[in-house]
């Protein structure tokens, strides 16, 4: 029984919410990643305060969770992995019929219409960010870099800071048990939560979220990425000190960010990072490098770096 349910008959009212049809197809639509009220409302073809009563049922049995971006509310699997493959395996049994299958074409005409969306804020408004990326180097190199850093221990809850386009929960994102990324610009939230939808990484969400004063409780996190942020933040220093804040004590910190390349042949960016400030900003945090890998590059080199609270290192 899942966590969610602590009684019997919490249990069976989960099961008397999910056996209505309408509740049913809720529950399947947003099994496969956040929606809004009225973005279901479209899907399904019903008026909004009739999907709406339909929700706070689904809520109120712990099968569904919401939460508030702005002027929009969504709704999604609640986090927890055991409530999360009960309703997969409740859902595999599923026959198709043509209310099944025309909730999914228009699923998909939710996700095109956001993906087109996010290609053209992409591709319009972000053009410098987007030059930085020739100095990335090979994207299957770098992911094979994270996820072998990361391979020692599950990756477990994830919290990806400033995550953009969503780059780093794409690659981690199969690995982790749940996960959420933040990012402060309400577009680029649009971007990743398409990138996660396209990848069908529906156990993961995307939240607006400011990354210096996190809505997290502390030690909540399994494991914290910080993907080639500190160039951009005004105080790299209370970054960390807030990644480490929400990090388990148990948990991981892997922090990526250009730095000086050894033998550079072009010219670079001013975007690199000292290893001796990366290192001072940590300690500070009450955080221990314990591993460091060196990507090269023509320009700038990539380091990732994996550090744990020192009280996990000492123990």
């Amino acid at each position: 029984m899942s966590a969610m349910w602590t009684s019997f008959d919490a249990y069976l009212d989960a099961l008397r919410a999910i056996a209505e049809p309408t509740r049913l197809r809720l529950v399947r639509l947003c099994a496969q990643g956040e929606l809004t009220v009225s973005e279901l409302t479209r899907i399904l073809g019903q008026s909004q305060p009739r999907v709406s009563r339909h929700l706070k049922l689904l809520q109120d049995a712990g099968l569904l969770t919401r939460f508030r971006e702005q002027h929009w509310v969504f709704y999604r699997i609640p986090e927890d992995p055991q409530t999360a493959q009960w309703v997969a395996e409740l859902l595999t049994a599923i026959p198709n019929d043509d209310e099944i299958d025309l909730d999914q074409r228009r699923l998909d005409e939710v996700r095109m219409a956001r993906a087109k969306l996010s290609e053209a804020y992409v591709e319009t408004e972000v053009p410098d960010w987007l030059k930085l990326h020739e100095f990335h180097g090979d994207e299957q190199r770098f992911a094979d870099a994270v996820t072998h850093v990361l391979s020692d221990a599950p990756v477990g809850h994830l919290l990806d800071v400033a995550t953009g386009t969503g780059r780093m929960l794409r690659i981690v994102g199969a690995l982790a048990a749940s996960g959420v990324g933040i990012d402060l610009s309400k577009k680029m939230v649009m971007v990743a939560r398409s990138a996660l939808a396209e990848a069908g990484l529906s156990h993961l969400t995307v939240r607006q979220e400011d990354m210096y004063q996190m809505r997290f409780p502390t030690n909540h996190f399994d494991t914290v990425t910080i993907d080639q942020v500190l160039y951009l933040a005004s105080n790299p220093d209370a970054l960390i000190a807030e990644a480490a804040r929400v990090l388990k004590p148990t948990g991981r910190l892997l922090l990526v960010a250009f730095t000086a390349a050894d033998r550079a042949r072009v010219a670079a960016p001013k975007v690199s990072i000292r290893l001796e400030d990366i290192t001072h900003w940590l300690t500070d945090a009450g955080l221990c490098i314990e591993t460091h890998t060196t990507l090269p590059g023509s320009a700038l080199d990539i380091s990732l770096l994996v550090a744990s609270p020192r009280t996990r290192t000492t123990a």
